[in-house]
């Protein structure tokens, strides 16, 4: 059984991104949902044939290596949109693995239980680190607020540094 999901128009590297991602480390099995600002909504199903086209990370590479890597920003903001649609096998694939080291997938799922929504915003870049500025909407619609900065490798989150603000 096929489920196919609806997402908004993203930029093609995040796509990208969680598709590579996923498919590189072997926990795609249907289609990827992304979400934007933009307003069109499009209707996607990712394949493993489309993934061959994307960049993957170079421990998972199946095709040629000359495709850039998504962009960093990118990355984050696909992190943060999958799991905000509480999609965990995606954000852990992307990057909650390796920025959380010495805890279980159990574990990782386990700190989102209080949080219903994170708004991400990019405060810069400087090569593949990405400062940001969380606001973490809890359940019980209070705010926690946080900043700090994420590195990017090969389209994967490899290292977080983030404190409550």
């Amino acid at each position: 059984m096929t489920t196919t999901r609806v997402f908004h128009t993203v930029p093609a590297a995040v796509l990208l991104a969680l598709v590579v991602v996923l498919t590189g480390v072997g926990a795609f099995t249907g289609t990827a949902r992304a979400d934007s600002t933009r307003a069109r909504t499009t209707t996607a199903t990712a394949t493993a044939t489309a993934a061959a086209s994307f960049p993957v990370p170079a421990a998972h590479r199946a095709v040629a290596p000359s495709q850039p890597a998504p962009e960093p920003t990118d990355v984050v903001q696909t992190y943060f949109s999958v799991i905000n649609d509480r999609d965990f096998v995606a954000a852990w694939a992307i990057g909650g693995r390796q920025h959380i080291a010495g805890r279980s997938y159990d574990a990782f799922v386990a700190s989102f239980n209080t949080v219903s929504k994170f708004d991400v915003t990019i405060v810069s870049v400087q090569g593949n680190k990405v400062a940001v500025e969380l606001d973490a909407t809890q359940t019980d619609n209070s705010h926690r607020h946080y900043a700090g900065t994420y590195t990017v490798v090969d389209g994967v989150i490899v290292a977080a540094d983030i404190h409550p603000k």
